[in-house]
């Protein structure tokens, strides 16, 4: 169900200028439909599951930037890699596999304590996202890394992951924060992402250079102009 920006605001009991504030930061998953913002019941859902610790105000309020590094999807997906073909046919499996093959690769992901925790956060809430993508996670950041990446990870078939759909997933991403606000910006960002046909595209079938080289053009082009947003928070 796609809500309004009038409707996030009565679901979290906040101002409507609190939500485009929210919405400029990145902290909220969000897409335009015919130029207006819309959000996603299921992605909310799952977004109130991982920002609960903090206060609305604090999401909305406290991102400033001089701790943000500038937020780049391809960038930091250069940073974490591309993995094919991985084996698992559960969910527990395909996690713990596609974890190794990242910790192998990528010297400073401490990977092997997060797996717990992703899979006390897949008990709260299935981090199935929709198209066959799950975004699997910590519930709780307990340790930071030095600069944020992502990992994109393809399984070698579709398995089950106990979304209230049903749908199989058979492409994990995970992200590896520099800190636990910049995980909701990318997640919010990612979220974005995923509902372009064209990302969808090249992401499934893609590749290495043409995911990167597209994902640069469309983050330029989805997130480039917020001047009527700023017009808002004015």
């Amino acid at each position: 169900m796609h809500l309004s920006v009038k409707d996030v605001a009565k679901m979290l009991n906040v101002s409507e200028k609190t939500v485009y504030r929210m919405i400029r930061n990145e902290t909220i998953p969000f897409y335009r439909v015919g130029g207006q913002w819309r959000f996603d019941r299921k992605h909310i859902k799952s977004w109130l599951a991982d920002a609960g610790q903090f206060t609305v105000k604090t999401v909305a309020d406290e991102l400033t930037s001089q701790d943000e590094e500038t937020i780049s999807i391809s960038e930091f997906i250069r940073r974490g890699g591309i993995y094919r073909g991985i084996q698992g046919e559960t969910k527990e499996k395909a996690i713990r596999a596609s974890l190794d093959l990242i910790g192998k690769t990528v010297p400073q992901a401490d990977t092997r304590r997060f797996f717990d925790s992703i899979m006390e956060r897949e008990q709260l809430c299935p981090t199935a996202v929709g198209n066959e993508i799950a975004m699997p996670h910590p519930r709780h950041f307990s340790r930071f890394t030095a600069l944020s990446y992502i990992a994109l990870c393809f399984l070698e078939k579709p398995i089950p992951f106990e979304s209230l759909d049903k749908e199989r997933v058979d492409t994990l991403v995970f992200i590896f924060p520099r800190s636990e606000r910049r995980f909701l910006r990318i997640q919010a960002k990612l979220l974005r992402l995923f509902k372009d046909d064209q990302v969808l595209s090249i992401i499934k079938g893609g590749s290495r250079e043409e995911i990167l080289h597209l994902l640069s053009r469309r983050e330029l082009e989805i997130f480039g102009d917020e001047t009527d947003l700023m017009a808002k928070l004015k």
